[in-house]
């Protein structure tokens, strides 16, 4: 893959960009079950955090590759420069305040592309990741996968699951056949996409936050994968 993406490939003028994307945000989520997911969201503006989640493993030996919807031949992927990375956060309103620290690290970011267009993406780190303040290390043959996302006109094309297998394939060239991802316990949109994936957990955590000065990770499970 290439080091860089043409600016012309990024998804321009998307929904998510749209004066009332926030309000169908919140239409999606009440009908995809996300309703407790979005109160506790909601309640770290006021400085409480309880988020119960799973460290899931994921590869390419879990599931079979996942068939595209779509005439396949008009999918390519492509690496996203950390520069564009910002640039996608920012246009999906996402929380960027850890977004520098990331930038000045070793993640990379891939994308799937129709034709020209960014359709999906993802973001793979290989050294250690963090969720919440807890750091996790990953070593010679571990990866992290953070922060999938397909856009909203290229939805029901099966396109999530499909560049995630690419990515195991990816990682596996390069003799990293353990990925990680997180999956909140109540994020049940994600719970069911790791499950296409055959993603299965390793380790169940619960964090508890109140303001910004008193927080604790507590390890729950530990799972035999």
């Amino acid at each position: 893959m290439d080091n860089t993406v043409d600016k012309k490939k990024r998804s321009n003028a998307s929904p998510e960009e749209g004066k009332y994307y926030k309000l169908r945000l919140i239409g999606y989520r009440m009908r995809h079950g996300l309703v407790l997911f979005s109160i506790l969201n909601f309640l770290r503006r006021f400085g409480v955090y309880i988020n119960p989640y799973w460290v899931d493993l994921e590869s390419l030996a879990f599931c079979p590759e996942p068939s595209l919807k779509d005439d396949p031949g008009l999918y390519h992927l492509d690496s996203i420069n950390k520069e564009d990375v910002l640039l996608l956060y920012h246009q999906l309103r996402w929380n960027t305040d850890t977004l520098t620290d990331h930038i000045k690290s070793e993640f990379r970011g891939v994308g799937l592309y129709r034709k020209e267009e960014l359709a999906a993406f993802m973001m793979i780190r290989t050294k250690s990741f963090a969720f919440f303040g807890k750091e996790f290390q990953l070593g010679q043959n571990e990866a992290y996968l953070e922060n999938m996302y397909t856009y909203e006109k290229f939805r029901g094309k099966n396109l999530a699951p499909y560049l995630r297998y690419q990515c195991y394939k990816l990682l596996a060239a390069e003799g990293r056949t353990n990925c990680y991802s997180i999956t909140q316990y109540f994020n049940t949109s994600s719970r069911k996409f790791k499950a296409k994936l055959g993603a299965k957990p390793s380790e169940l955590w619960l964090h508890l936050g109140l303001s910004k000065k008193l927080h604790r990770t507590i390890l729950l499970k530990k799972y035999t994968v």
